[in-house]
């Protein structure tokens, strides 16, 4: 029993990477200096394991839950509004191809690392779906707004910015 509660662990902290790579590579992506850094669990970094991937560097460890955040954002021009809504989205999107990618994956393999794949698959489409449910996670779960309700105010912000002729 040990073992299968590591193993979901290890599951869940591999969606959540797989997520919030999507949303540092859309971070990236959005200038040629910009940098990002992904957290697993708490913003600390001591007793994590840094990995340097180009412009992200991520601190890991398990967890229930993860941000990516810009490092040098002051160095940049403000993002602009489609910019903001890549980088949100950028999550989402990674856990959909990583769900596509791991569940053909899983029916490759047989087992034991066939049902950790397609495990994980379930993981990555339940980290497509939730987060983009408009809500604030519990203080458990990091306490932050969800990348829905994140988006849902870069809309609302965007639609105030341009006036109610626009709408």
């Amino acid at each position: 029993m040990l073992l299968e509660v590591a193993m979901v662990l290890l599951i869940i902290s591999m969606a959540l990477f797989i997520h919030e790579m999507g949303h540092a590579v859309a971070t990236i992506l959005r200038n040629k200096k910009a940098k990002a850094e992904i957290y697993m669990g708490s913003p600390g970094k001591e007793k994590k394991l840094k990995l340097k991937l180009g412009r992200i560097t991520c601190y890991l460890t398990i967890a229930l839950y993860a941000f990516c955040q810009p490092i040098n954002s002051e160095e940049l021009p403000p993002p602009t509004y489609k910019q903001r809504l890549t980088m949100l989205i950028g999550g989402p999107t990674a856990s959909l191809l990583g769900f596509a990618v791991l569940y053909v994956s899983s029916h490759l393999f047989s087992g034991i690392p066939g049902n950790i794949l397609i495990n994980l698959a379930g993981a990555s489409f339940f980290l497509f779906i939730s987060p983009l449910i408009p809500f604030t996670y519990p203080s458990f779960l990091g306490g932050g707004p969800s990348d829905g309700l994140q988006i849902l105010n870069l809309v609302k912000e965007n639609r105030q910015q341009r006036g109610p002729e626009s709408n």
